[in-house]
């Protein structure tokens, strides 16, 4: 019988540099001389001290690496903390990556608030009109980076929150004070709209008129703004179940959603097929379509009107639907499903091409109502959406030279930029934001950076966006960005060289306690 043995030799016999018979539990030479046997786990290493019998190495201290580089804007030193669960290879839940990513953020900050706002009909309190009104002046106005008569947020949906007193608006209305309570620092009273808000809509699905459109719409918008809250809340694992509810909404009622009697139905079905893609991002068991193929994967057209940069995505619809392909094609590689290289390759280069070659607009439509609007900020968002696309597809499918036994995919006229390539114009594109506002990329371009000085640097940018945007959402992401480093970090025989294979950070993540969101 083959007796299990360790694959090193025990640290004391390593220490006393003898043999070692790399025995489990413990050395059985150790045991028998009586001494300690320290065992064969990782073990940290700092330098030998000299003991006249070898050259002694000389270590020199770099100016770039200064213990002052390591201080965050907040007065405190960044570690990058590998504990025992990463070494054995241990799932984490979201609650665990938030607390790893960050502080929690301090919940008796209170904010100015506009004066009121001149549409309401219903008979609200006072508190319940300054949560409405913080919504309407901040909370609204930063989740899109285009605030103009084309912000949903605001002049959408809280009309249909506001002018009707069914169940479903009700629940829509609460969804939003919630949310407004929420960034506001005022945690209980959040969770206690979030509970009405999900009372109203339980209670509007059991009353839904069958062919009232209006009253499916706004079960529709109550069930994404509760995804938001999930999103701005680290402790609410809820996100996929409120996007679940969205789905069975269009099951149920395509009609209603696709429809153009409402104004607000593109906007919904932005916002929809938003949480859609980045789900499809984290949750890769969603595509339930039979015998999936390569050929089912349908590049967007390229058509001009989906070119334009849309606020509440942060890139244009076409890029957001270049991102799905990519989510569909890294699917069907985990579920090894039969398509020829040459087919796989392809269709990578198909998408390699579109993200080399799309150019993506700038479109405003300001009105008396739009707030501070930036073209810088908006071109730059969306070009770090597209870098954050490329590398995202470098990660599921590098393009290279096709074997022998293959046809030749179609080659491009660009050179599709290395990965270091791709991460320094990331950071070029960081280093002219004020604040990211855009988690997905930030993560995407996170996950490939190696050297201690860009990892400090992405640290710094979680921390303050997570501080000036107030949503947990970021403390979430920077603990499993943490984590994906860690995991690179304990890579044998790879080193940090910058050609460390990146795990896949969905096997990290314990799936049945929820999985993080990126919108």
């Amino acid at each position: 019988m083959n007796v299990p043995t360790a694959k090193s030799n025990c640290w004391t016999c390593k220490e006393r540099k003898v043999g070692c018979d790399r025995a489990l539990p413990h050395c059985e030479n150790c045991t028998r001389a009586k001494r300690e046997c320290k065992g064969y786990d990782l073990k940290l290493a700092w330098p030998d001290k000299y003991d006249g019998r070898r050259k002694q190495k000389k270590y020199q201290a770099d100016p770039d690496t200064s213990a002052t580089n390591y201080v965050t804007n907040f007065g405190e030193f960044s570690f990058l903390n590998t504990g025992n669960g990463d070494v054995e290879g241990q799932k984490y839940t979201v609650r665990d990556l938030a607390a790893m990513g960050g502080p929690t953020i301090d919940s008796g900050v209170s904010r100015s608030v506009s004066p009121g706002l001149e549409f309401w009909k219903l008979d609200l309190g006072e508190r319940e009109g300054s949560l409405l009104s913080h919504y309407d002046s901040v909370v609204a106005r930063m989740m899109t980076t285009i605030d103009d008569s084309t912000n949903g947020f605001r002049l959408q949906i809280m009309p249909m929150a506001l002018t009707s007193t069914d169940v479903s608006a009700t629940s829509l209305l609460q969804a939003i004070l919630a949310l407004a309570s929420f960034h506001l620092g005022s945690r209980e009273e959040a969770l206690t709209h979030k509970v009405e808000a999900i009372k109203a809509l339980a209670e509007s699905f059991h009353c839904a008129p069958p062919l009232d459109e209006r009253f499916r719409l706004t079960q529709f918008a109550s069930c994404l703004m509760l995804c938001v809250y999930s999103v701005f809340d680290a402790s609410d694992t809820s996100w996929y179940t409120h996007l679940q509810g969205a789905r069975n909404i269009v099951s149920g009622c395509d009609r209603a959603i696709a429809s153009d009697q409402h104004g607000c139905n593109p906007f919904l079905e932005e916002w929809y097929e938003y949480h859609n893609t980045f789900s499809e991002f984290g949750h890769p068991s969603q595509f339930k379509t039979p015998s999936p193929s390569i050929h089912d994967i349908l590049i967007p057209e390229g058509v001009a009107i989906d070119q334009r940069i849309v606020g509440l995505l942060g890139c244009s619809t076409e890029l957001l639907r270049l991102i799905s392909c990519i989510n569909q094609l890294r699917t069907l590689l985990a579920m090894g499903k039969g398509a020829s290289e040459s087919d796989t390759m392809g269709l990578a280069v198909q998408i390699r091409l579109r993200l080399l070659n799309l150019r993506q607009e700038v479109l405003v439509y300001p009105d008396e109502t739009s707030g501070h609007i930036s073209h810088t900020r908006i071109h730059h968002t969306a070009e770090f959406y597209r870098v954050a696309a490329m590398l995202y597809l470098h990660d599921t499918y590098p393009v290279t030279a096709p074997s022998s036994s293959t046809s030749s995919p179609p080659t491009s006229p660009l050179p599709f930029p290395s990965v270091p390539d791709l991460v320094r114009q990331g950071f070029n594109l960081l280093d002219q934001m004020e604040v990211c506002s855009s988690p997905w990329p930030l993560f995407v371009v996170a996950c490939n950076v190696t050297e201690d000085r860009d990892r400090i640097k992405i640290m710094r940018i979680f921390g303050q966006a997570s501080q000036v945007r107030r949503i947990g959402n970021y403390d979430v992401i920077m603990g499993l960005v943490k984590t994906v480093w860690s995991r690179v970090d304990l890579r044998t025989n790879e080193g940090r060289d910058g050609n460390a294979e990146i795990p896949d950070w969905r096997e990290l993540v314990d799936e049945k306690t929820g999985m993080p969101s990126f919108t």
